[in-house]
């Protein structure tokens, strides 16, 4: 078996590092492939300016002729893409019949993306039935594509990637010193301004925004929130930010759509107790007023929320981080996650 993955994704993210170190886990050798702003040495990531917002189809078109040259000289049996509509596509263009096509997906491209129009939708069709199998990070995720293509059930394996265990111990703190902490990403998805109206009325609580950066969009609601400045960090490394989660008391995710979210998982394993918005995939994971709070995106709800939070006795803290704790180890154990897909991997080469 041909041991060599071709990664099509975003050469910066997180979620990128995290599957190339998974794929090593297994024994393949990753190449990775995508689209950056930075200039690197690695000749298969291509110098193109990426609009975090969208609207970069082009962008991505453009350099099709460069990514099939990237095929050609790897010559992969597997081709792992992320995000559907982006590299997705450009998988689903460039698949060959003895390469197999494995197909991440994250959130908004499927819950927001694949029924924004009919275009997105017959895009969605054509990417998702060229993928010889999907993953899907959420429950709530695969029932959607599901309900659109009922007939790829079989391609769906549902699981978030995880997180690695023995690095989050190194951050687990029992003296938590940092009172909220929130660490999304700084889009109108997140509902920063939700939240920051709602942190507003804590002035003695110790606060963490994480991973603010210089757009516009961040310069104006720091502005309009002035007193809540020093507590933003602004972009920080990934240990850094599990070093803040680690002496979190309360974490927040406010975001109006999502996957699994990785960083709630993070949150959950280390001990923060969750405060998030009652959208289905974030349902999945907290039960509210039994592992953490469920609320709605509005500033005064989720301020009484917090109070809530923050005024837990010792005992029931202690009873949702062990839940927390133990959910996270038996659902998103970042090296038995890969080793299921291994598993999968295996099955497919068995039956094709």
């Amino acid at each position: 078996m041909d041991k060599k993955v071709l990664i099509f994704a975003d050469p910066i993210s997180n979620h990128t590092e995290k599957w190339i170190e998974g794929w090593n886990l297994i024994g393949y050798t990753p190449v990775l492939s995508g689209l950056s702003d930075k200039i690197t040495n690695n000749v298969n990531i291509f110098n193109e300016k990426i609009n975090a917002t969208g609207g970069n189809g082009f962008k991505y078109l453009k350099n099709i002729f460069n990514f099939y040259k990237v095929l050609k000289n790897e010559d992969p049996h597997i081709i792992n893409t992320h995000y559907m509509s982006s590299y997705g596509l450009i998988g689903a263009l460039l698949k060959k019949k003895k390469s197999i096509l494995i197909l991440s997906l994250h959130g908004s491209d499927i819950m927001i993306d694949m029924n924004r129009n009919i275009i997105y939708t017959l895009l969605s069709k054509f990417i998702l039935t060229k993928a010889d199998f999907i993953i899907s990070v959420s429950e709530t995720m695969t029932r959607k594509i599901l309900k659109n293509f009922p007939l790829l059930r079989d391609k769906i394996l549902t699981q978030q990637y995880g997180v690695n265990i023995d690095l989050l111990n190194k951050f687990k703190q029992e003296n938590k010193v940092i009172d909220i902490i929130t660490n999304r990403q700084w889009k109108p998805n997140s509902n920063y301004p939700t939240i920051l109206k709602a942190l507003s009325n804590f002035k003695d609580l110790k606060i963490k925004l994480v991973g603010s950066d210089n757009s516009n969009y961040v310069k104006e609601l720091l502005s309009s929130f002035n007193m809540l400045r020093s507590s933003s960090t602004g972009m920080i490394s990934y240990n850094e930010n599990l070093s803040y989660i680690g002496r979190s008391k309360v974490f927040i995710s406010l975001t109006t759509s999502d996957g699994a979210s990785l960083s709630l998982i993070e949150a959950m394993y280390l001990g923060a107790i969750p405060i998030v918005s009652d959208i289905e995939p974030n349902r999945e994971l907290i039960k509210d007023g039994i592992n953490g709070f469920i609320t709605s995106i509005q500033h005064d709800i989720l301020m009484n929320t917090i109070i809530k939070a923050l005024s837990l006795n010792k005992n029931d803290i202690k009873k949702i981080q062990n839940y927390n704790k133990n959910l996270v180890l038996n659902k998103f154990d970042f090296n038995k996650n890969f080793k299921l897909l291994d598993l999968k991997v295996k099955d497919y080469f068995e039956q094709y």
